[in-house]
């Protein structure tokens, strides 16, 4: 099996699996407040496509690495924009309430990390191990700025807003949700960071 998969297929696929426990651990919250979750993550598998959980090669198609993964992502990606949005329309939870739960997720990513005294272009990197960001041949973050107490980045393009737009969803409510993640995985990491995202989509990541 190692002759077919590398490094990068278990980083993406990681990433992928971090996701799906983002959805769960949102529809777990609304079933705490009554609203019967498991209709929507139903709906949204009909709609989106089923998880796929387990070791990764025993599920991923060999003769289509690349499409398979690729796949995936979109199924991941379309199904959390579509139970965030359904979430808020009906308002069973706040912005707030699901940006909580993506703190929290980023704060156990960071815990969960051997290396956590980081320098900011270390930190990028780890950031962007966990969150999805395309395929790596999209490279859609141009890093503007890179020093010993800083780094910037500018998203070149938007590879997330499709499926939001799909889902009838605010593409905005991803990026709020991604901030709250970043948020929660710095103030882990034992050194004190200052994430900041400007109008102008720059992020920065900079030693406190």
């Amino acid at each position: 099996m190692s002759l077919y998969l590398a490094k990068i297929h278990y980083w993406l696929y990681d990433k992928i699996l971090l996701h799906e426990r983002l959805i769960s651990s949102m529809a777990a919250l609304a079933e705490e407040r009554g609203y019967s979750s498991g209709n929507l993550i139903t709906e949204s598998y009909g709609k989106f496509g089923t998880p796929v959980t387990g070791a990764l090669e025993d599920k991923i198609n060999l003769s289509n690495i690349h499409g398979w993964l690729q796949e995936r992502i979109f199924s991941v990606e379309k199904r959390l924009a579509y139970v965030v949005t359904e979430l808020l329309q009906k308002k069973v939870l706040t912005i707030d309430e699901l940006g909580q739960i993506f703190y929290e997720n980023g704060w156990e990513a960071m815990k969960n990390l051997e290396k956590i005294d980081a320098a900011p272009k270390d930190v990028f990197v780890l950031i962007f191990d966990h969150m999805l960001e395309g395929m790596p041949c999209d490279n859609v973050n141009q890093i503007t700025e890179s020093t010993d107490d800083a780094i910037s980045w500018k998203t070149t393009r938007c590879l997330h807003e499709l499926h939001w737009d799909e889902v009838g969803g605010d593409i905005s409510n991803f990026y709020r949700l991604r901030d709250s993640w970043i948020k929660g995985f710095l103030s882990a990491s034992g050194s004190a960071y200052d994430y900041t995202r400007s109008q102008g989509e720059i992020s920065t990541i900079r030693k406190g």
